[in-house]
């Protein structure tokens, strides 16, 4: 077989990524290409922005159904510097009666004598360039030329109508351009957007400090154990889920920030700000406190942040089509280590970070159970919420199924 590899922190990958693997397919007859994606590469420090982890979802999810186009991740899961030659020398070996192509782009071609063994690199694969707009066309033939001087193997140029399309412009500009949706697979711009990755907004150890000190100050000293309790785990479950702990653990440590006022303030501040009152929290203010705990976040705490204050809002009754912060929000407040008269926690523990969907499905469970012996504090977003998240768990289980 003839076997294109395509070398890049894919950070995140993006439709001209594909192009370009797809231009490499028809121009050379290979028959797949794998994306290689980078670990701890020894260039660049740009994989470490983001987790590695999520730059391999992404990954799957932009080749999701493509029989062509297939994944190697064994370089993030290599312990120090990756480097490419010791790969290679790995594929030689596994693939010894294939054909390898390395895929990288018009910068790495120029660069390539300057990386660590590229000899080993070109005796083991052909060497395939990928042009860029505005590249020096007479600088990367004259690399062509040098590299097929100096070492073994082959050099040649994708012929790919380039773009000057970079992820670190969808890193820099992912929140204040609008047309960057276009420039991603539907799934992986969903993706970026629910994991709030590349957000500007950055949460330092004396954020965490300093919100500590301000909830000790204005909870009640069992509600600031909980809040604690819900802070830390759901740094842990964000850790577990790809999402940005700290930002999680900011989240966790506010969600309760307006629990310990009273109900007239609360209404007060409502009132005062047009926030929405509905009957159930007219009748029962406390409900309120979620709301109020988001505006103080925005208003009293400086956070402005929409997944945090919303994730504050939804942290008791959930709402229909979650965000992953939201669940982790609403999954930490349940479970959190000082909890110990729900019914199942060990279960619900266990499958919090195993299935977060799943528990949260059962969360609402046990809460509308809870509610249907105590019908005057139901809340009807509770039961929208349950009802959403058992549509959606059939149609997913469905799926599962099939495949």
């Amino acid at each position: 077989m003839r076997i294109g590899i395509y070398g890049g922190t894919f950070n995140p990958i993006h439709k001209t990524h594909i192009e370009i693997a797809e231009a490499a397919l028809k121009q050379f007859d290979l028959d797949q290409v794998y994306f290689l994606i980078a670990g701890n590469p020894p260039h660049k420090d740009s994989a470490e922005t983001i987790s590695d982890m999520c730059r391999l979802d992404m990954l799957k999810l932009a080749l999701s159904g493509q029989d062509r186009l297939l994944i190697d991740d064994r370089e993030i899961y290599r312990s120090g510097k990756s480097y490419s030659y010791i790969t290679f020398s790995e594929l030689s070996l596994e693939r010894e009666d294939d054909e390898l192509f390395f895929i990288m782009g018009s910068d790495s071609l120029i660069n390539f004598k300057n990386w660590v063994k590229p000899e080993i690199i070109s005796s083991k694969a052909t060497v395939l360039g990928a042009p860029r707009l505005g590249d020096d066309t007479e600088k990367i033939n004259q690399a062509i030329f040098e590299n097929k001087r100096l070492f073994e193997g082959d050099f040649f140029l994708i012929d790919y109508k380039a773009n000057s399309l970079s992820s670190s412009y969808i890193r820099d500009n992912f929140y204040t351009d609008p047309s960057v949706k276009e420039l991603l697979p539907d799934r992986v711009y969903d993706y970026i957007l629910d994991h709030n990755l590349y957000s500007k907004r950055f949460y330092s150890p004396d954020t965490i400090k300093s919100l500590e000190e301000e909830m000790r100050k204005e909870l009640s000293s069992s509600r600031f154990k909980h809040t604690i309790g819900v802070a830390n785990t759901a740094y842990m479950l964000a850790s577990a889920w790809n999402y940005p702990a700290v930002a999680a653990m900011v989240a966790g440590l506010l969600h309760d920030s307006a629990k310990c006022i009273t109900d007239e303030k609360r209404l007060s501040i409502c009132k005062k700000n047009k926030i929405e009152i509905r009957d159930i929290e007219y009748k029962y203010p406390h409900l309120l406190h979620g709301k109020v705990g988001a505006y103080f976040a925005k208003n009293k705490y400086e956070i402005d942040d929409e997944q945090i204050c919303h994730a504050i809002t939804v942290h008791t009754t959930g709402c229909p089509d979650m965000s992953l912060l939201d669940k982790i929000i609403f999954v930490a407040d349940y479970i959190e280590p000082g909890r110990n008269k729900q019914p199942r926690l060990d279960v619900l523990r266990y499958e919090a970070f195993h299935d977060l969907d799943n528990c949260v499905f059962m969360i609402l469970e046990d809460t509308i159970e809870y509610l249907n012996q105590n019908q005057d504090i139901f809340d009807p977003m509770t039961l929208d919420t349950y009802e959403y998240y058992v549509s959606f768990l059939e149609k997913r289980n469905s799926k599962n199924i099939k495949r």
